[in-house]
């Protein structure tokens, strides 16, 4: 049995990540553990420090290891950045999943071209616009928790270099809020073993795109390892 520990990404709602969960969940041999971070779970984010969401991961962690010796961590979007942290702090995480690692936010050329699409009234049934949501994010958000976000960000950079164990990076090659250039930057500054694959016509809400079930079993197969993951490994899905 193999100890996950899931960190989802900033303003995250529950069911941004809950097809990932309960799929991971439902499998014998993956002992899966997820939590809320400080400000989320409410329909508008309350204030919050960067150092609350440090705290509340690393307590998180340490309540995996009362029962195993080795945890995989698993972070989405800014969820990546505290998954990072817990890997150049603690040895007993053994592997890193990042999906679409945002240490740096934004992209806008990917706006531009959805904006295009959206102004030529294309069909965009498959991928979605690309600003759903958006507005509604704008709302729930405290600005002073954006400034925390960007210095949690800003610190543990330097820590993307004292992560030891292997690590897994997936991103979408649409994505509309995080471009590849930050999973790129991410996968640049380690310096272990590395695999990163970029998911094609898939936005940052990765477990909503019709590539949800590859995308999962994929993730399933980088944290069993062995074998099957050898003669699966790809670097685009």
């Amino acid at each position: 049995m193999k100890a996950v520990l899931f960190i989802h990404g900033f303003s995250a709602r529950k069911e941004d990540n809950e097809y990932f969960i309960n799929k991971i969940k439902k499998r014998k041999n993956i002992d899966l553990y997820d939590f809320v971070l400080p400000g989320h779970g409410k329909e508008k984010m309350d204030k919050v420090s960067h150092k609350d969401w440090i705290d509340k991961t690393e307590e998180e962690l340490l309540k995996v290891l009362e029962k195993y010796d080795k945890v995989t961590v698993v972070g989405h979007s800014m969820g990546c950045i505290l998954a990072v942290h817990l890997a150049s702090k603690y040895m007993v995480v053994e592997k890193l999943v990042l999906i679409s690692p945002a240490f740096i936010f934004g992209n806008f050329k990917q706006n531009k071209d959805d904006m295009k699409r959206v102004l030529k009234k294309e069909n965009t049934d498959n991928l979605g616009s690309g600003f759903e949501g958006f507005k509604e994010k704008i709302k729930q958000v405290p600005l002073s928790n954006i400034i925390e976000y960007r210095l949690l960000a800003n610190k543990t950079k330097k820590e993307i270099n004292n992560v030891r164990c292997p690590v897994l990076i997936l991103q979408g090659d649409i994505d509309n809020l995080i471009s590849l250039s930050s999973a790129k930057y991410v996968y640049n500054k380690l310096k272990v073993k590395k695999d990163f694959v970029v998911m094609s016509d898939v936005r940052h809400q990765v477990f909503f795109s019709s590539k949800k079930d590859i995308i999962v079993d994929y993730i399933y197969n980088y944290i069993r390892g062995g074998i099957k993951y050898y003669f699966t490994k790809k670097t685009q899905i």
